[in-house]
């Protein structure tokens, strides 16, 4: 039993079975506007509603709790009320192995998720308009054995009805010659009825898409096999590049030989052009979206930076210290503060001006800069003040390391303008954990470390004590 056309032309019922809320969410957004759709998130309750209302079409996700995916299409298939339903699987399974077994099953087609709106679409599009070719037919078959037309009045109706359908149709003889077409077919080839395509071949009628649409009509010839949703285009008799979903399926005598096929395309063009288009806006706003990541990179950077100096700043300080402190715990290193601090920096701002004050310090800040290692996190505090923490490094070692620092910068020469500017520095030391485990403390008593060396004559560095 099949489910009757409507006369009302109602849309077309979808049902859609998928135990994820979001996915049937998905799917019914993509297809709401064109069908009907019923939906559960179970096989056996799509098992009743595929009996109930014999849908137009079954999507079906395979993965499911109790009964999966094929064994829902083997019951459907199994059970003449529903066995003509088309039903294509969509599931995230991508093997061919996945595949091989759907179709074993009785379905027509696959759609990988995640879903794409163009795909699914076109693929539901292309299945139920066969589906209704295939109504159409097998009413007038009906039409036909009730009311036991002639000849010449079977054939009107059978044009009357393809006419009718909003695709192109047409059929072939075994040696790949027209043997018929409908009204909508015809006009594409500069045609008006379907006697002046009769008995032509695709290389008589569109010569340059001939050896495709050739092939694919001998590959079903030869295999019996349909084949489905081949996409392509072809230049319809006015000029104009069309871009089409094409369909073969082959004409079977009872033994199963091949006398014919049947093929019937829809033009996709405005279709294309979407998808074209909204890809074509997804490459463009994921430039945008790497442009706008990179701009927050680069400011997040520079609310991190000294804009004079180019060292880090305190609120990055803020933001590492404790890191730091649990990397020297988890390892279990010291970690040392070592505050730095430019001697009778007034008086160079006040001899020399302010731009000589701050080539002092940037010139400081990359003399520390080059003498640091990788490890180490050198920071400006503010005004002449610096501050460098040296995880791993005991107080003794980074009193020497700051001290060869220290003595090696005291001999420098900083030439701004006409001026050469020679300067020291002073620095106070502490380390987690021998002096504090406490962050604020670590700062705090590097800082006393450092009043202590300005207090004992300056140049110099001072370990808390």
């Amino acid at each position: 039993m099949n489910k009757p056309l409507s006369a009302d032309k109602q849309k077309p019922t979808v049902l859609i079975v998928d135990d994820m809320p979001d996915s049937i969410a998905i799917l019914s957004s993509c297809l709401a506007d064109e069908y009907q759709l019923l939906t559960t998130d179970n096989g056996h309750t799509a098992l009743k509603l595929a009996r109930q209302y014999l849908p137009d079409l079954i999507l079906l996700d395979v993965i499911m709790p109790e009964l999966d995916g094929y064994s829902v299409c083997e019951q459907l298939k199994a059970n003449p009320i529903t066995a003509q339903i088309p039903l294509i699987f969509v599931t995230a399974l991508l093997s061919a192995a996945d595949e091989e077994r759907g179709f074993a099953a009785g379905a027509v087609d696959y759609v990988n998720k995640p879903i794409s709106r163009p795909i699914l679409r076109a693929r539901v599009r292309a299945h139920i308009a066969q589906r209704e070719m295939h109504h159409v037919l097998l009413a007038f078959t009906e039409e036909l054995e009730q009311k036991e037309l002639d000849a010449e009045k079977a054939q009107q109706l059978l044009n009357a009805v393809l006419d009718a359908i909003p695709i192109r149709v047409f059929w072939k003889d075994p040696d790949s010659r027209y043997i018929g077409c409908n009204r909508h077919f015809a006009n594409d080839n500069g045609a008006n009825s379907s006697e002046e395509i009769i008995g032509r071949t695709d290389f008589e009628l569109m010569p340059e898409r001939a050896s495709d649409l050739y092939s694919f009509a001998q590959t079903v010839i030869t295999t019996g096999q349909s084949l489905l949703n081949q996409e392509g285009a072809i230049t319809t008799h006015d000029g104009k590049l069309t871009h089409i979903s094409l369909n073969h399926v082959p004409l079977l005598e009872s033994d199963g030989s091949v006398i014919g096929i049947v093929g019937a395309y829809e033009d996709i063009t405005q279709r294309k052009h979407t998808f074209d288009a909204l890809q074509d806006a997804k490459i463009k706003l994921e430039t945008k979206l790497e442009e706008i990541v990179s701009l927050q990179e680069k400011l997040l950077e520079a609310a991190l930076r000294d804009p004079l100096t180019g060292l880090y700043n305190r609120r990055y300080l803020a933001e590492t210290l404790d890191i730091m402190l649990a990397q020297a715990t988890r390892n279990k290193m010291p970690l040392s503060a070592v505050m730095i601090d430019i001697d009778h920096f007034k008086a160079v701002n006040d001899t020399y001006g302010h731009p000589a004050g701050d080539e002092v310090l940037k010139y400081l800040a990359r003399f520390l800069s080059a003498q640091a290692r990788t490890s180490d996190i050198i920071c400006r505090l503010g005004g002449e003040e610096f501050l460098i923490l040296m995880i791993g490094a005991s107080a003794e070692n980074a009193q020497l390391k700051i001290d060869k620092y220290r003595e090696e910068f005291s001999n420098i020469k900083i030439h701004h303008q006409n001026d050469a500017i020679q300067i020291t520095f002073s620095a106070g030391i502490s380390v987690y954990p021998d002096h504090t485990e406490n962050s604020k403390k670590l700062l705090e008593y590097a800082d006393l470390a450092l009043y202590a060396a300005k207090h004992n004559g300056r140049n110099q560095v001072s370990i808390f004590s």
